[in-house]
């Protein structure tokens, strides 16, 4: 979460979180000013150790 919430210009708008045998899937509905600052941020989520894969959906 720290990477989204130093993100200026990005503002959280939900978060959902399951979890099943010790793995976890998230949605985080982001809202942004342009297409660039969200491939930005998609970069550096996919940076983060652990995380498998982040993708935009519409």
């Amino acid at each position: 979460m720290s990477i989204i919430s130093k993100e200026d210009g990005v503002q959280m708008r939900s978060i959902s979180i399951d979890s099943n045998d010790g793995l976890f899937q998230g949605n985080i509905a982001v809202m942004l000013a342009s297409t660039s600052m969200l491939e930005q941020l998609i970069k550096k989520l996919k940076a983060v150790k652990g995380v498998k894969s982040v993708s935009r959906l519409n």
